[in-house]
């Protein structure tokens, strides 16, 4: 059996008394301390969801522009069989897009990355613009995805402001 100063169930020495003390006046974190910790979480949160958000946008816009390149090759290859861009429903169907014409403008079924419906302006029989629906494109009024083309020959899709698309 152990005699002295140390039992069964105390294996090592007691610590110091001045290690004690030094625990019992420790109280934990200032309010300021706390209070910068909390400060530099925010500005890291805010941070990130602001880049967060700006790569969403970037990836609609992509997504936007893909699309509108699609319909590009829809239009060409129907100028290229027919002299002319598609003017009615039925012709516009025979491009391989699905949509419907009221005046010189047809209004697709499809969604854009915004949730709403493409465009296509045809002016003539041979000039057309499609476009998204959407016009606060990047976060900017009157802002559109655009791709434009011209007896038979598009232009890729950019990011325009304009007024009118």
């Amino acid at each position: 059996m152990l005699k002295g100063k140390y039992s069964l169930n105390q294996l090592s020495p007691p610590p110091p008394k001045k290690y004690l003390k030094n625990l019992r006046n420790n109280k934990g974190f200032t309010m300021i301390e706390m209070m910068v910790v909390l400060i530099i979480i925010a500005v890291l949160i805010g941070g990130g969801i602001r880049f967060y958000l700006g790569y969403i946008e970037n990836a609609k816009v992509t997504k936007a522009k893909g699309n509108i390149s699609t319909m590009q090759a829809g239009m060409d290859g129907y100028y290229v069989e027919n002299a002319e861009y598609p003017t009615t429903d039925a012709k516009l169907l025979n491009a391989g897009i699905d949509g419907a014409f009221t005046e010189n403008i047809a209004e697709l079924t499809t969604k854009d990355p915004w949730g709403k419906t493409y465009k296509i302006k045809v002016t003539g029989t041979n000039v057309y613009s499609a476009y998204t629906g959407e016009n606060k494109v990047q976060g900017k009024d009157n802002t559109y995805v655009r791709g434009e083309g011209t007896d038979g020959k598009s232009d890729p899709p950019v990011v325009v402001t304009t007024a009118t698309p």
